[in-house]
């Protein structure tokens, strides 16, 4: 049974496109989507954590549980809401039992070395904000990193 979508371009209708044709067994869409997810759940995992193996183990696995759930999938949703939602419960399987820990990337000057004092207050800042983030209740973590770290409404 084939399923058809009308096409509008948008880029939701795309994706909806692909998972619909993985579940047809084409493998090139779910390459296709392998390639437009990875980096993007790999940085939501990370964040999440903090351990780069750990993160790409959850990856893959958000990939695997994905591809099993695809016959699930209801393409009247968005499918990127879907399957951060499936990386997001495997982080939570993941970090159940361990602390939590929000690293912030130092903003790197162009051109020359950084002033001393200004590193300090730049160390200082981030220390503070990740202590700020890691004493919110989990949902609001999620939903700031969501936000200000993937651009996601």
């Amino acid at each position: 049974m084939s399923v058809e979508l009308a096409w509008k371009g948008s880029l939701a209708d795309l994706e909806d496109e692909l998972a619909i044709r993985c579940r047809t067994g084409d493998s090139t869409a779910f390459d296709e989507l392998v390639s437009r997810y990875q980096v993007r759940l790999y940085r939501f995992a990370y964040r999440l954590l903090n351990d780069r193996s750990e993160a790409e183990d959850a990856v893959q696995e958000t990939f695997i549980r994905t591809f099993k759930a695809l016959a699930t999938y209801r393409p009247d949703g968005y499918f990127s809401s879907w399957i951060y939602r499936i990386a997001l419960n495997e982080c939570r399987r993941r970090m159940r039992g361990k602390k939590l820990f929000f690293p912030l990337e130092l903003v790197e000057q162009a051109g020359h070395a950084p002033d001393p004092q200004q590193s300090v207050m730049i160390v200082e800042r981030n220390r503070l904000l990740r202590d700020a983030v890691a004493s919110l209740p989990e949902h609001y973590r999620v939903v700031m990193m969501l936000f200000y770290f993937e651009d996601m409404s």
